[in-house]
């Protein structure tokens, strides 16, 4: 439900590699939006060049209130917001905090596109990535945090140490 003065974030769904016009777009109707770009390399037959890309294909994250939920929807490249039984669902503040500090290091991450529900809630206590939140799991011996944006199904996941960590009791 959402809530007529308090902007919150969603996800917006748009058509196929639209997402960079439709943040433009969102931009000169001054609604807050964060599309997370990863710089990846790209090989054509005479050229190698790195290129900035959208880390989750197809979505854009909007900030808004009741009252911009029409305009966002009538943005050319917008298709729907992620919505459950009839209504769009919000995203809390912490997971986007999660992605804007995760892609403002230069740690490797790995996407992983499962849905996870095991595992312990932990905070980064220290460290570039101070205040991010996710569920620490063991992998192949490892450790791993791993990061949800959960209206998405989406995770990321990085090695951590587990002396970074601290749990939350929720």
């Amino acid at each position: 439900m959402m809530h007529p003065h308090i902007p919150q974030w969603y996800a917006a769904y748009t058509h196929s590699r639209a997402e960079k016009a439709v943040a433009r777009e969102l931009q000169k109707q001054g609604i807050e939006h964060y599309l997370p770009l990863i710089k990846t390399l790209k090989q054509w037959s005479d050229r190698k060049k790195k290129v900035e890309e959208p880390l989750i294909r197809s979505y854009i994250f909007v900030r808004i209130t009741d009252k911009e939920y029409r305009p966002v929807l009538q943005t050319t490249g917008v298709v729907h917001i992620v919505s459950f039984s009839g209504g769009p669902v919000p995203i809390p503040d912490w997971q986007i905090t999660n992605l804007k500090i995760l892609l403002g290091t230069e740690l490797p991450t790995t996407q992983e596109n499962r849905d996870l529900s095991e595992g312990v809630t932990v905070r980064i206590c220290r460290g570039a990535l101070e205040g991010i939140r996710g569920i620490i799991m063991q992998i192949k011996g490892r450790h791993r945090l791993v990061i949800s944006i959960n209206v998405l199904h989406y995770n990321l996941s990085l090695d951590i140490d587990p002396a970074f960590v601290e749990p939350m009791f929720e």
